[in-house]
């Protein structure tokens, strides 16, 4: 599973208004409410339109907080500190490029336990303070993955508020394994392997998806020129305080969500003197093993879903007839042997269109959910797969999926056949096929090079200042024990808990903003933990 970035789930919001509004179709009205009975499945797909294109946003999303499953990993305290390639600048580094945002390149070596290694490119971008009269300094931000970048994110603001716009210089970058550096090019097979990890639960197919994660496994290392360990998070983390010095700050700021918590927490503990405030939202509890990690989120998921099943059940407007959950396995069942085509005869909507569309429902609020109901009616009774396969595009396109595997494996290390066979009886436990569906990235980790590179061990970060560790009670992406677990952990962590729903927290309630913005500007937190909601 995976752990979205927040501008993509943001973006997410607008997307799901779009689709609802279009019915995700070339300008055709929206499915009918009419009910549509499970066994009105066509024995066989028929055309359906071409592909539409997916709405773009035209504006930025209000806020709304964002990823399943990239391990964790306290930086050892022996790794040699980064070496300083940039010297303290008398001008900034930044330059128009024609985005909304300024970009810079900082070269960084390639290998921080080897000077000689070489160097590597990385690209920053930055949103200068509004206020320049006002700037307190620096906000690094990192909306998660691993592997999403800082464009669409930087795009919309990174979901900050008006205030923390006006007072910082907001800059983002694109990590080590994602976009142009040390990108492993293998999304085209990290994707089919997502994509065929939701067939049905036969010898056939068990061979189906091992060969495609050997393959995926293969296209990323070969991308990578045998230095997967090069991307780690360890790395990323050293490469954080090169920033830090390139920009001539003494300090920064720093706010992570989901897999950027990580990073959050890592830098904390490593470089907590040179961290102003570190605000991390979405968290996720660097003690687990990437094993534990899938499960609990799955977990979380498994809970959500039946919510999505149930709401429809009780919705007399819900266009399914009968049990909505054996409706939904009905239709996998009816897309492996008939995948629903588009004019050409390509595949438009197969069982791994219909599960990630699942997915990527279960990250919204309530008030999306429909949207789900109304793609499952139209594969049904209009043999129609488009709105399937827009929302998994959505899904693929959220982050690089190679560089998401990719990172995940090296920081978890290579698993046995073993370890995978005993992670699937335990998903299968907790999700059913569902469950064994979202075991993809682990797959490819059976034939990844044995680069664990990190123990799995809470943070404490003895030498930072406060760090705000944010959990929603209603995030299945990141459960909010993981939360409760590092403010506990971190000697200087401070808990804000939000009672509500979806990933993040940050611009979904106006006391979490409050919070996250008196912290951030005027350096004001409670020494005593926080609840919002």
């Amino acid at each position: 599973m995976r752990r979205y970035p927040k501008a993509i789930v943001g973006a997410g919001v607008l997307m799901v208004a779009a689709l609802i509004a279009a019915g995700c179709s070339d300008g055709a009205d929206a499915p009918s409410a009419s009910n549509v009975e499970p066994t009105e499945i066509p024995a066989t797909a028929t055309e359906v339109p071409t592909e539409a294109s997916m709405p773009t946003p035209t504006e930025a999303p209000a806020p709304t907080p964002v990823a399943p499953a990239p391990t964790d990993e306290p930086v050892p305290t022996e790794a040699p500190p980064p070496t300083a390639v940039q010297p303290e600048p008398e001008a900034s580094i930044f330059q128009d490029c024609g985005q909304v945002y300024l970009c810079a390149e900082l070269e960084v070596p390639a290998d921080h336990n080897d000077p000689d290694a070489g160097t590597i490119s990385l690209e920053l971008g930055m949103l200068p303070a509004g206020d320049p009269d006002g700037r307190i300094g620096v906000l690094l931000v990192n909306p998660g993955g691993p592997g999403g970048d800082m464009n669409s994110f930087l795009a919309y603001g990174a979901g900050l508020s008006d205030q923390v716009l006006a007072r910082f210089d907001v800059v983002g970058w694109n990590p080590r394994g994602v976009t142009a550096s040390l990108n492993p090019n293998c999304h085209q097979e990290a994707e089919k392997l997502q994509l065929v990890g939701a067939l049905s639960d036969t010898l056939e197919n068990e061979a189906v998806i091992a060969e495609a994660a050997q393959q995926a496994a293969e296209a990323c290392l070969a991308g990578l020129d045998g230095r997967a360990e090069l991307i780690s998070t360890v790395q990323t983390v050293h490469d954080m305080d090169l920033i830090r010095q390139a920009l001539g700050e003494d300090q920064i700021n720093f706010l992570g969500y989901s897999y950027g918590t990580v990073l959050g927490q890592f830098y904390a503990d490593k470089y907590g003197a040179h961290a102003r405030a570190v605000v991390i939202d979405g968290v996720l509890d660097t003690s687990l093993a990437h094993e534990d990690v899938l499960v609990e989120q799955i977990r979380g998921f498994a809970r959500v879903i039946d919510a999505i099943f149930e709401a429809c059940l009780a919705d007399a407007a819900c266009p399914i007839v009968g049990n909505p959950k054996s409706a939904y396995l009905q239709l996998m069942d009816s897309l492996e042997t008939n995948p629903l085509l588009d004019a050409e005869g390509n595949v438009l909507a197969g069982p791994g269109e219909a599960q990630l569309a699942l997915v990527i429902v279960s990250y919204s609020s309530e008030e999306q959910w429909p949207l789900l109901f109304r793609a499952f009616a139209q594969a049904w009774g209009e043999n129609d797969g488009q709105m399937l396969h827009d929302l998994a595009q959505f899904y693929l396109g959220a982050v690089d999926l190679g560089s998401f595997f990719s990172i995940s494996c090296t920081d978890g290390g290579r698993m046995s056949e073993s370890d995978l066979d005993r992670l699937v009886e335990r998903m299968i436990e907790e999700a059913g096929d569902f469950g064994r569906a979202a075991v993809a990235e682990a797959r490819m980790c059976v034939y990844w090079d044995d680069t664990e590179t990190r123990p799995h061990e809470p943070v404490r970060a003895p030498d930072a200042a406060s760090v705000l560790v944010i959990g929603n009670r209603g995030d299945n992406a990141t459960p909010y024990e993981w939360a409760v677990a590092v403010a506990e952990a971190l000697e200087t962590g401070v808990l804000l808990t939000y009672n509500g729903q979806g990933h993040t927290s940050y611009g979904r309630h106006p006391c979490v903003d409050e919070v996250v913005d008196n912290y951030l500007i005027d350096l004001v937190l409670s020494s005593e933990d926080i609840e919002c909601g």
